[in-house]
């Protein structure tokens, strides 16, 4: 298993492209008027689609799973797998724009529980932090820029950055602030009580559901698109031990406007030693099944191009 990870691993993938096309992303974004960048974007995605042989592939096999469970209408009939890379070189460009104050709260459209949104938007003193699942369906990163601006809500981004620390100076360069990015490459007793920490102190935590742990450790096998595949145990642990409610969260463009889709998953995730197991099987079996509804809803905009199944795996 372990030979396996460290083959396939999402954070063993070398960063694409080059400082030189990050600082000239940032210029365009900040300068040049929306058509322009469109077509430079097009351009991009080109390039990428032509010399990523591997991903290229990898996006067949998740459209392929998707066609499977949810017919083929769920996806465009002309280039599928191109206009993912194009989806996905858009979403680049406006992680650039979000943070550069071209896209504002006007492009931000709710989708939640009344409940939740007013705790987000008004915290009232002395409330427990929560947790919000997150993934790489869609554009978290509208959502992580966006929240900035709401005054009282103190939002913390769980993460392992250091596969693209290129991509991520850019965005600093453009205006992103990293004070409350927590790098965490696993859940130690240091970096328990400084979340405990956080979560009393009334701020949230927001980290990806999506992918398995950095050493390619404590994951569970679930039902994803009809195949089985492997997520990180990492983010139920955590709720479980913080005793905090959980959320999904999912931003995805539709029709130029971003969506932002906030649901309850778990008013607490608890269990004891001898069941400790299933209960985190069955949160990651049932948070599978949602991500895949959520992928039939964008079915572009799924941007783990990455060996999601270990097709090459089963293979040998």
């Amino acid at each position: 298993m372990a030979s396996r990870l460290k083959q396939q691993h999402w954070a063993a993938q070398q960063e694409r492209g080059s400082r030189f096309f990050l600082q000239v992303t940032i210029w365009m974004v900040r300068y040049c008027p929306r058509w322009l960048v469109r077509i430079a974007v097009y351009v991009v995605a080109t390039y990428f689609y032509i010399t990523s042989k591997t991903a290229r592939r990898n996006a067949a096999r998740y459209q392929r799973r998707l066609r499977a469970c949810y017919g083929d209408e769920v996806l465009p009939q002309r280039a599928p797998v191109f206009q993912q890379f194009t989806t996905f070189a858009e979403a680049i460009s406006d992680r650039f724009a979000v943070w550069q104050r071209k896209i504002g709260m006007e492009q931000l459209v709710f989708h939640c529980p009344s409940g939740i949104e007013q705790t987000m938007h008004y915290p009232v003193a002395g409330t427990r932090g929560q947790i919000l699942l997150c993934s790489h369906l869609g554009n978290v990163e509208i959502t992580r820029a966006l929240s900035a601006e709401w005054r009282d809500f103190r939002l913390n981004v769980l993460m392992h950055s250091r596969h693209a620390e290129d991509f991520n100076r850019a965005l600093r360069q453009a205006g992103a602030d990293d004070v409350r990015v927590i790098q965490v490459n696993e859940l130690d007793a240091a970096t328990m009580l400084q979340l405990n920490q956080r979560i009393e102190d009334g701020e949230w935590l927001a980290i990806a559901a999506d992918r398995i742990p950095v050493r390619g450790e404590k994951t569970v096998s679930a039902p994803f698109l009809g195949d089985s595949a492997l997520f990180a145990q990492g983010p139920w642990l955590l709720a479980g031990l913080l005793h905090v409610p959980v959320n999904t969260l999912f931003c995805l463009k539709e029709n130029g406007y971003y969506h932002l889709y906030i649901e309850r998953f778990r008013d607490e995730l608890s269990w004891t030693r001898a069941n400790r197991q299933d209960v985190i099987t069955g949160a990651v079996a049932d948070y599978a099944r949602l991500l895949a509804d959520y992928c039939a809803k964008a079915p572009l905009q799924w941007f783990n191009f990455y060996d999601f199944w270990q097709d090459e795996h089963e293979k040998k």
